[in-house]
């Protein structure tokens, strides 16, 4: 078994194996694999590790290039994702020796910073191989039209009212850390995900506050509205408050969803006291948060990275 670089010529073996895992389909999920690892902004920069038994490929692990401003500065940092072992190659440790690789001197990788966020079966291999899981994203729900969501269409009102999500540049406060809002980033993003995005804007003074929502809908009939993003210029609680509350107002006046959800830093009290003054309820649900690095090892204050849905590969 070796630990290795990915090479062009594993791609269908890459494809397959994830199409038996989650059933994705191979022509698409082929053309997902280039649109996300292939893109100018990504190709050059990620890194994607394979275990292979000979000429077949055993396992799959990426690193891919995912901007970060820390306190002003922008960082070499690197989302850890896609991450897969053939059933018959289980239970022999081959992902943590994916995850080893990118510290092995022949490979050529350099950060400042890793972030992940693991679904539970992998998380235990996450905190044996040296992650630090300082937060999770806490999940806030606030019930908006519950009767009239299953009479309309709000997908489409929505869309109807805002338009089409833009490009944009917006410098969070410099005071914390979040994952770099910028242009390039979005026409990346913007390249492979697929589903119903809205962006919305609000300024007051000096101040302004960006949001991006992703609409979804579960058991067919609830229309969930996502705030999968929140930036500040300024994280004051009473311009905070005023930007949610314009958000929600506006929501509720051009659409019918059943409800919106938010899931936030729990160490963010800022960002936790605007959602429960403005209704928001907090649920039993939580995404798990790690991080791995120089910086990371580094870091006194966790509570300061606003961190939400949208900064995850898969928004």
């Amino acid at each position: 078994m070796t630990i290795q670089k990915y090479e062009d010529w594993m791609r269908p073996q890459v494809v397959r194996l994830f199409d038996m895992e989650y059933a994705t389909g191979e022509s698409e999920f082929d053309r997902l694999f280039v649109r996300f690892y292939e893109h100018p902004f990504q190709q050059e920069m990620c890194i994607r590790i394979v275990a292979v038994d000979g000429e077949r490929v055993a396992g799959f692990q990426s690193f891919f290039y995912w901007p970060v401003s820390v306190r002003g500065r922008q960082v070499r940092a690197y989302q850890s994702g896609n991450s897969l072992v053939h059933p018959d190659y289980r239970g022999k440790g081959l992902f943590g020796k994916m995850l080893n690789y990118i510290h092995e001197p022949g490979s050529g990788f350099n950060c400042e910073l890793l972030i992940g966020f693991p679904v539970e079966a992998s998380y235990n291999s996450f905190m044996r191989n040296g992650w630090l899981n300082p937060f999770n994203l806490q999940w806030y729900v606030k019930p908006l039209n519950p009767l009239l969501s299953f009479f309309s269409n709000p997908e489409k009102q929505l869309q109807r009212a805002w338009g089409e999500r833009q490009q944009i540049d917006f410098a969070c406060d410099s005071a914390g850390v979040a994952v770099a809002q910028m242009k390039s980033f979005d026409a990346y993003r913007m390249g492979y995900e697929s589903g119903d995005f809205y962006r919305f804007s609000f300024s007051q003074g000096d101040q302004q506050a960006f949001f991006e929502m992703k609409a979804q809908r579960r058991k067919r009939v609830i229309r969930e509205l996502i705030i999968g993003k929140m930036l500040f210029t300024h994280h004051d609680h009473a311009f905070m408050s005023q930007a949610l509350k314009a958000l929600v107002r506006q929501v509720k006046k051009n659409a019918h969803f059943t409800m919106m959800s938010c899931a936030v830093n729990d160490l963010c009290s800022s960002e936790q006291e605007v959602l429960k003054a403005l209704g928001f309820r907090i649920i039993e649900r939580k995404i798990y948060f790690i991080a791995k690095g120089p910086l990371a090892d580094g870091e006194q204050d966790w509570s300061s990275w606003w961190m939400h849905r949208s900064d995850i590969d898969t928004w």
